[in-house]
């Protein structure tokens, strides 16, 4: 089984990927990128940070569930998924977008991919994104702004009528938050 958190830019994903995947025991699924590193972040695993080139090739050789290309101030940046990092007999856990999603579901089919859509209040977003960017060696300014207007047509609420996701509202603590993830993943994965 497939657990993916969606959800934009700042909705709090991250932080509670590590804590889920040491709790549940699940491997990670993860992305590959074309986009550099930012600070904090470790290649093979955070990302595997790797070339166009190398990205390209991974689609020819059909090797790619899904792949996403973003037009950014700094150019062309891909995000995609290695179907060699998955073994069904498994479960796993992955950070991903609705598109991803969909095309997860014609790769494994619905039954094997559970979403949770990470709800955050817009304001807590754009501030927590703020304060991430500012946290970088060259903050990127023009790239969040880009970003948080791109990600409100990408999660837009009719995807979650669409998908009926598990709702996980992280507007609050942590502590909340994560009891919410708790809930279903106790339910999903019998724990």
């Amino acid at each position: 089984m497939i657990i993916m958190f969606i959800g934009p830019s700042g909705s709090g994903k991250d932080t509670f990927f590590y804590p889920t995947l040491k709790e549940y025991a699940l491997n990670p699924i993860i992305l590959s990128t074309t986009r550099p590193m930012r600070k904090g972040e470790v290649d093979k695993k955070t990302y595997y940070f790797i070339t166009m080139d190398q990205m390209n090739l991974l689609e020819r050789q059909k090797k790619l569930i899904e792949r996403r290309n973003y037009q950014t101030i700094n150019g062309l940046w891909s995000y995609a998924t290695n179907s060699d990092q998955i073994d069904l007999a498994s479960n796993y856990l992955t950070l991903n977008t609705w598109e991803a999603y969909q095309k997860f579901v014609l790769f494994y089919g619905s039954d094997q991919i559970v979403p949770l859509y990470f709800h955050v209040d817009d304001g807590i977003r754009l501030q927590r994104s703020l304060e991430r960017e500012r946290n970088q060696k060259d903050p990127n300014y023009k790239e969040l702004c880009r970003r948080y207007l791109a990600d409100t047509k990408d999660f837009d609420e009719s995807y979650l009528t669409r998908y009926n996701p598990y709702i996980i509202d992280n507007d609050g603590s942590i502590e909340k938050t994560q009891k919410e993830i708790n809930s279903v993943l106790k339910k999903v994965l019998k724990k």
